[in-house]
């Protein structure tokens, strides 16, 4: 590469203010918009201008986790306007508080130089470990599904640890390696998974849920020999509910009916939920369900 030619990649950003209290009128960069222009034009990223770490450090676990649960909910659904076309003045919260800010231009020699930059110019508190750590690990979820999860655990879990000890449990089964199930409470195991907002998403996205289905069944019919089990797969539809055009309808529509059959096949109860509020109704319904059980 010669040093002397322009970065290759360029990006328009935005920094996403939250004033998480009206009365005080504190204000910082929660998020980051970023949607690059070259050389892959369109591509979107919301990252978190926070390592989860350092805002724990900043104002406590508890207060870390609600928060985080909430900014993770808000880029997931900015981002989900961007893919479907809304420019950064057009993009809104789900929440009062929030407001995007003034755009500028980010360049750099890696689409995570870029997003690095953005959050390093855009935020006084920005880190870019937040990113090292996150692609280091190996990262069982597809971006929407994690953030989705974040979300969920964040808005049923809250205060309760009881409650978030049941996300990412890991199982063992038959003295192999362990299963591993997004909840598991009781009898309930329940994978999560989302659907494609794009083409390039459909492969990354299909093979995610085949996965989560194998684990769950085998998972399942290993415990039914002792104890009874329901498995169920949860789909967050967001993609779907959003979609702008025939052809991204089309292409959420197409896993939605190969995973309606898939599950059919196994056993397994398909539900399908817009939203991380959604979602936590349905927890909430099952562990109502399994106290009405055992009164």
């Amino acid at each position: 590469m010669n040093i002397w030619e322009s970065p290759p990649f360029a990006a328009r950003a935005a920094p996403v203010l939250w004033t998480p209290t009206a009365t005080t009128g504190e204000r910082f960069v929660s998020l980051i918009l970023v949607q690059f222009q070259s050389p892959n034009r369109g591509e979107i990223a919301t990252p978190i201008a926070f390592h989860p770490k350092q805002l724990r450090a900043m104002i406590g676990a508890k207060r870390a986790e609600s928060a985080l649960g909430i900014m993770q909910h808000v880029a997931e659904f900015m981002q989900q306007q961007m893919i479907a076309g809304a420019d950064f003045d057009q993009v809104v919260a789900p929440y009062d508080g929030f407001d995007v800010g003034t755009t500028t231009s980010i360049k750099g020699y890696s689409a995570k130089q870029v997003v690095d930059t953005a959050i390093r110019t855009l935020s006084a508190f920005g880190t870019r470990s937040y990113f090292e750590d996150d692609e280091e690990q190996v990262q069982r979820d597809s971006v929407p599904t994690r953030q989705f999860l974040r979300s969920l655990r964040s808005v049923f879990a809250q205060n309760d640890d009881e409650r978030r000890s049941r996300f990412n449990r890991t199982i063992e089964v038959a003295g192999a390696a362990g299963m591993t199930i997004d909840y598991a409470h009781d009898k309930h195991l329940i994978q999560v998974t989302s659907l494609p907002q794009t083409a390039p998403h459909l492969a990354a996205l299909q093979k995610e849920a085949e996965s989560k289905i194998l684990e769950l069944d085998i998972t399942a019919s290993i415990l039914r020999s002792n104890a009874p089990a329901q498995s169920a797969l949860l789909i967050n539809t967001a993609a779907l509910n959003t979609a702008k055009t025939k052809e991204a309808s089309q292409i959420a529509n197409e896993l939605l009916a190969r995973l309606r059959f898939m599950s059919g096949q196994k056993g397994i109860d398909l539900r399908l939920v817009r939203d991380p509020f959604q979602a936590a109704q349905i927890l909430e319904e099952l562990e109502v369900s399994h106290g009405l059980t055992n009164a």
